[in-house]
């Protein structure tokens, strides 16, 4: 009996030793992670990190460790060493919200950077799985459901980013970005009337948006509202002068108006803003080509149409239409008589 109590005495006294070990490692590793985080803020990322990597040795499961290893390779441009560090967070505990969204930004980054499509594809999905744990662990997170909704984009289904952009709106009404996202996600669906309604809310709220104005006309000209279209592209004009794209725009709309002299004005101050725009040396092109038309004699204008989309398909070769269009129109070039 006596044997026996003794046992029990050496078993709990051994139990207390491991659980004061187990003590000691944890306050190693919390101040390992404190002094980590004062040297992160102070901008000594590498000295950061070493702190961060022992209060992990002492205590693998400090989720919050790893978390600040991932924000500390984010701001390195580390996307791939920050993607291991927050999958170690989010191991080290399944509840936690914050390590899960980052993990997701930076599934994100990283499918914007792949290689080839079928690994842009897996990461966005995988990006969708944390996206949706960390709404289930936050459901009121505004940039978890914008995010969430984007990667459904990205991934063409369409309602699931519909249904995460509103629960984004709902959540922030206020939010000029989720109504544009919205705008886009009806765009890309033909719903063109829905479309304009969301880009004119999120205008409502922010008409400082040269990006969206530019969807806006692009919208309107698909309808065939020049005059709208215009009018978009010429407040996007007024947000940013050196937008070439906007310039080319505006042409195009002229060109439509059948006023060639405008067109071709805007094109060139496209052209002046970007001298590598294909589209502006096309848009070009296609005014002189049209006069060239109207008028056969001028051979001038021909060239002039012929020298500009030249220059446009070797900017951007794969324009099949405007190929086509300067082996019809280019003079045939015959050989010597023999």
């Amino acid at each position: 009996m006596r044997t026996r109590l003794m046992a029990l005495v050496l078993a709990a006294t051994g139990a207390l030793a491991a659980a004061g070990c187990q003590y000691i490692q944890s306050r190693r590793a919390i101040d390992h992670y404190v002094r980590g985080q004062i040297l992160a803020d102070e901008g000594r990322l590498d000295e950061a990190l070493r702190e961060l990597a022992r209060a992990v040795q002492s205590d693998p499961d400090l989720s919050v460790a790893h978390c600040a290893m991932g924000d500390i390779y984010r701001r390195q441009g580390l996307y791939e060493q920050a993607q291991q560090s927050y999958e170690r967070s989010c191991e080290a505990n399944p509840y936690a919200f914050r390590p899960h969204y980052n993990l997701g930004v930076v599934y994100q980054i990283l499918a914007e950077a792949a290689k080839t499509v079928q690994r842009g594809q897996d990461l966005l999905r995988k990006a969708v799985a944390v996206y949706l744990r960390a709404i289930t662990i936050e459901p009121d997170d505004f940039e978890a459901n914008l995010n969430l909704s984007a990667c459904y984009f990205a991934l063409d289904k369409y309602a699931l980013a519909e249904k995460y952009c509103r629960a984004a709106i709902a959540l922030k009404p206020g939010s000029p970005q989720a109504y544009s996202n919205l705008g886009i996600i009806y765009d890309s669906q033909e719903r063109l009337y829905e479309a304009i309604k969301a880009y004119k809310d999120s205008l409502e709220l922010d008409v400082h948006q040269p990006k969206l104005l530019m969807n806006l006309g692009s919208t309107y000209m698909r309808q065939g509202r020049l005059k709208a279209a215009m009018e978009a592209f010429q407040l996007a004009v007024r947000e940013a002068p050196d937008s070439a794209a906007a310039h080319e725009q505006i042409g195009t709309c002229f060109y439509h108006m059948k006023n060639y002299d405008k067109a071709l004005a805007a094109y060139e101050k496209a052209r002046s803003l970007d001298d590598d725009s294909a589209g502006a040396y096309r848009g070009i092109g296609v005014v002189h080509m049209t006069r060239y038309l109207l008028d056969p004699k001028n051979a001038e204008l021909r060239d002039k149409a012929l020298k500009a989309w030249h220059t446009s398909l070797e900017l951007k070769p794969d324009q099949e239409d405007i190929i086509r269009l300067v082996r019809k129109y280019s003079p045939k070039v015959t050989g010597p008589e023999l």
